[in-house]
């Protein structure tokens, strides 16, 4: 916003200086001096961009005290997750999903769900080259599993779904992720033998044509939703296109800006059972949890 007026002022300085050239210009063209209107024509530019300035420089302040607010409110949020995290979930096993563009994510939600004492059993990241829609690869990834394809193609995406959650989530399934990684589908790191209750699916596109929030989020959801399974979904604050109204609809809890302390806190409260809408995005309902105690 500060650059803008800042674009704008420039753009004010350059219109004033043309209209000094030409008044002057005028001027010498008639072989006269400055008349009183000329001199008039002067003071009122020049009163139009003293107010202008004033008024970019009160808008700067503004907004640096804005900024600084907003910073020190987060390096306090970042002094209290400890505290906040400590033990909430502690012996719980939680699998991530990246499902988005933003792998950069994925760190900051591990760091912060291993201080509440939680186990992160493993990573899967959905690979955007492999095409969910085509009936072809999606019957090659399942024979490469050693699963007999559905007859009724429309049950065959769903089918692959069920075989990926499964994965993520029942320890018993241990055998796919191998095949699936060769079969491109997605990437797995980390321990699928241990069977977790608890899914944080990272999501959120850079734009609209790597947005996959409705060909993989709400279809991997539908299959992760398992008796006392939880997922919750969670983006950056500067995601491009976002996945929360994709979430609402399947009916999970969200966090926007998850690579902030307090989205951070909001995710460990959204895995224990509140369901909401967390974040500073139009589409949030809730900064803080309800349940936040001391």
């Amino acid at each position: 916003m500060i650059d803008m007026r800042y674009h704008i002022y420039s753009l004010a300085a350059v219109f004033f200086a043309l209209a000094v050239g030409i008044v002057i210009g005028a001027g010498f063209a008639r072989g006269t001096s400055s008349s009183d209107a000329q001199r008039k024509t002067l003071a009122r530019y020049s009163s139009a961009m003293n107010a202008l300035k004033r008024d970019i420089q009160l808008a700067s302040q503004d907004a640096a005290q804005k900024d600084k607010v907003a910073r020190d409110s987060e390096e306090f949020c970042r002094a209290v997750l400890p505290m906040v995290a400590k033990n909430r979930l502690t012996w719980r096993n939680v699998a991530i999903v990246r499902t988005g563009d933003y792998d950069d994510l994925v760190g900051p939600v591990k760091r912060a769900l291993e201080l509440a004492g939680a186990k992160v059993t493993s990573i899967t990241e959905i690979d955007h080259s492999f095409d969910f829609t085509d009936t072809k690869r999606v019957v090659e990834a399942l024979t490469l599993c050693g699963i007999v394809p559905p007859a009724d193609s429309r049950e065959v995406k769903e089918k692959l779904f069920r075989v990926l959650a499964n994965s993520v989530l029942n320890g018993g399934y241990s055998q796919f992720p191998a095949k699936l990684e060769a079969a491109k589908v997605a990437t797995f790191t980390g321990d699928y033998t241990r069977p977790t209750k608890l899914v944080v699916l990272v999501g959120g596109a850079i734009s609209s044509k790597s947005d996959t929030g409705q060909s993989v989020d709400a279809p991997l959801i539908s299959q992760l939703e398992q008796p006392g399974v939880t997922v919750v979904g969670c983006e950056s604050r500067i995601a491009g296109e976002s996945y929360v109204e994709t979430w609402e609809k399947m009916g999970i809890a969200s966090v926007d800006n998850a690579d902030s302390a307090i989205g951070q806190i909001a995710l460990l409260f959204a895995l224990t059972g509140e369901n909401a809408k967390f974040g500073v995005k139009k589409t949030a309902d809730r900064l803080l949890p309800q349940t936040l105690e001391p």
